[in-house]
């Protein structure tokens, strides 16, 4: 989880030094690169940013579920802030394309410029799941409270 920005980061910097060939690259300058196409570049790592925060959360739930115990208190905010980093993530990677789109082809000459507007099946299917962990995460900590107040009871 530490390895992969640190990854990413180097084969942005050092193109085609990890032996990677990526889709795509053969259309940007070879020369160092403007402002604008740095800024389209951290823009688009943003999404990427609350899916790791997803993945850290999916590492302290499963350790969580090591201990034995799918029912602690703490499982459902986990999951809840799991569903709520995706959702997040899902949702800027679909607000924040066009933005990316302009910011990388705005050196381009006047003319050549672009802006893309784009929603795949994956978008969507990121957002319905994103949802269901929401509900889940709620269920479960609704279902912690009432075992309390069932513990309390008896």
């Amino acid at each position: 989880m530490v390895l992969l920005p640190a990854l990413i980061f180097v084969g942005i910097i050092l193109p085609g030094r990890l032996g990677i060939d990526i889709q795509g690259t053969s259309s940007l300058p070879n020369t160092p690169w403007p402002a604008n196409i740095w800024a389209g570049l951290i823009v688009s790592f943003i999404p990427l940013f609350f899916s790791m925060l997803a993945l850290n959360g999916m590492r302290h739930l499963f350790a969580l579920y090591r201990l034995g115990d799918p029912l602690a208190p703490h499982a459902g905010p986990i999951i809840k802030s799991i569903g709520k980093n995706v959702l997040i993530a899902s949702i800027l990677g679909v607000v924040l394309y066009p933005a990316v789109t302009g910011l990388i082809s705005l050196s381009n000459p006047v003319g050549e410029r672009s802006i893309s507007v784009s929603i795949s099946i994956n978008d969507i299917g990121f957002i319905l799941v994103a949802g269901l962990l929401l509900m889940i995460g709620w269920s479960m900590s609704e279902a912690t409270k009432v075992a309390a107040e069932n513990r309390e009871f008896i």
